[in-house]
């Protein structure tokens, strides 16, 4: 064979020509492969998709309202508010607000964009936690379609807290560190990104501690020498570099309006035992859910199954976070997305399939169109709405309307309160916890919604001539057959009470 021949086979082989035959490789062609993507991301771009279709059929409630009024609080006196301006309990107190960055991007961007800003900080700041952590999981090694599977179960877990407050955010920024040291560990210039991420999360929720902690775990493993095992350090970080980023990290959160008090500050929050006792997300899972039975406890058994019958290898560092967040999981329900996301990175050491025999294909684009247009498209909550409906979630908007009118102090619950202050009214106590730390008010709030205490002495004593409450409850049934109370307004599942004789 001349050396032509060889040449011309080769080139046969590269590009799939032949001699006397059309180029394949025609700019048309070239063009049609750039649109080639695997079938997996199908699923990836579903389950992000998913994240949307809950928020969109899902009204707002909780904290979110009091959100938007600290924000827009600091937009219009262009300062960041440091004393409580929402409550008639304890105004003027000093607050440190932790969240003020987040409360100010909402309000700017429901200024200036409109309610769907509300979508684009929960399920944007969750999709965007996905697809990050899709890149890492295939950057570990993962296939396509494990990908995919890894991708419904965290999408799952960041369902857990789909609503437009400073954790989703956190989810985003806990998934681009994760992403960004798995860069690091091939090419070092990532980490300088790494300390000017803490410092727009430090502005944004008090969990940066979370990201400054995975820092000090990777610098303890900087110490340490590999050894071999079925968990594996694998490539670390410098000793050096990895201190240098730590320490820049720290100093970077301390750029916040509170200085370095906010690292004293958001620990002591973090691990108050009022959250615990006060407040459903800072208390265990309720594992009579087949939901949080698949989403941690299933994970779980997965990676002990892998553990006992494969030969896996993972990767020790991603083990011991999973490990450490499974233990905060078990303590409050809140670490359940942070946890989903680390259990994920471990998972994405296993290959259950050794060969996939799926191709890209040009059908991956309008596939994934077709299925995020099938959640999208259709009847849902309009944004920014409250939430309706039944039950003690759901916001009282028609009584809210009345009282707004009304004069004198007004007694609700802890959930319909942030709605309250997003009105002007003010409140006895709402979701700002941590300023009613030391004060008593969690207390006797607690007493009067129990009936531990005479309701009337408290309400009294505090000069309140109006009671929203849930219709079936205690605290209802109590003021309804109170002679110094009358119902003045049933509105869906609230009512109103007026106090008997009150001067206005």
């Amino acid at each position: 064979m001349t050396l032509s021949e060889i040449l011309l086979a080769r080139q046969e082989l590269r590009t799939g020509t032949a001699p006397g035959t059309q180029d394949r490789t025609s700019p048309e062609r070239s063009a049609l492969s750039r649109l080639r993507f695997h079938p997996a991301l199908v699923v990836v771009i579903g389950a992000s998709a998913a994240l949307w279709h809950e928020a969109m059929h899902s009204g707002l409630s909780g904290d979110v309202f009091y959100q938007l009024a600290s924000g827009r609080w600091m937009l219009s006196h262009h300062s960041v508010i440091r004393h409580d301006a929402f409550s008639y309990t304890v105004g003027g107190r000093p607050w440190l607000d932790e969240e003020w960055g987040f409360q100010v991007v909402l309000a700017w961007l429901v200024a200036h964009l409109g309610p769907v800003s509300y979508w684009l900080l929960s399920s944007g700041a969750c999709t965007g936690a996905v697809l990050l952590g899709a890149a890492r999981w295939r950057r570990t090694g993962a296939g396509w379609l494990w990908t995919a599977t890894l991708s419904i179960l965290a999408a799952a877990g960041l369902s857990v807290a789909l609503t437009p407050r400073p954790q989703d955010l956190s989810y985003l920024f806990f998934s681009l560190l994760l992403l960004l040291m798995s860069a690091a560990r091939r090419q070092s210039r990532w980490l300088f990104a790494i300390p000017p991420l803490l410092l727009v999360w430090a502005n944004v929720h008090g969990s940066f501690l979370l990201g400054l902690g995975v820092l000090a775990l990777e610098l303890g493993w900087s110490t340490l020498p590999n050894w071999p095992g079925r968990a594996q350090l694998g490539q670390g970080l410098s000793k050096s570099a990895t201190g240098v980023t730590f320490i820049a990290s720290v100093v970077a959160t301390m750029v916040n309006p509170h200085g370095p008090r906010l690292l004293a500050y958001a620990l002591r929050v973090s691990t108050a035992p009022q959250l615990t006792s006060f407040i459903a997300e800072w208390q265990s899972p309720d594992f009579h859910s087949y939901f949080y039975l698949a989403i941690i406890v299933g994970p779980v058994l997965l990676l002990v199954a892998l553990l006992a019958f494969t030969k896996t290898v993972f990767a020790l560092d991603d083990l011991v976070l999973a490990l450490l967040l499974l233990l905060g999981t078990l303590h409050a329900v809140r670490f359940t997305p942070y946890f989903v996301l680390a259990i994920c990175a471990v998972l994405a050491r296993w290959q259950p399939l050794p060969r996939e025999s799926i191709r890209p294909a040009i059908l991956t684009v309008p596939l994934s169109a077709v299925l995020a247009g099938a959640l999208l498209v259709g009847p849902h909550v309009p944004a920014g709405a409250p939430q309706v409906g039944n039950g003690s979630l759901a916001t009282p908007i028609a009584a809210t309307k009345f009282l707004a009118h009304q004069r004198g102090r007004v007694f609700s619950t802890y959930w319909w309160d942030d709605y309250l202050i997003s009105q002007g009214i003010p409140v006895f106590v709402d979701g700002r916890t941590d300023l009613y730390f030391g004060t008593g008010v969690l207390r006797t709030y607690i007493s009067v919604s129990t009936l531990s205490v005479n309701p009337d002495r408290v309400l009294n004593r505090w000069g309140i001539r109006w009671v929203m409450w849930d219709t079936g409850d205690a605290l209802s049934t109590y003021l309804a057959q109170d002679p110094r109370w009358r119902v003045k307004l049933h509105a869906g599942e609230a009512v109103v009470f007026e106090r008997v004789g009150l001067k206005r």
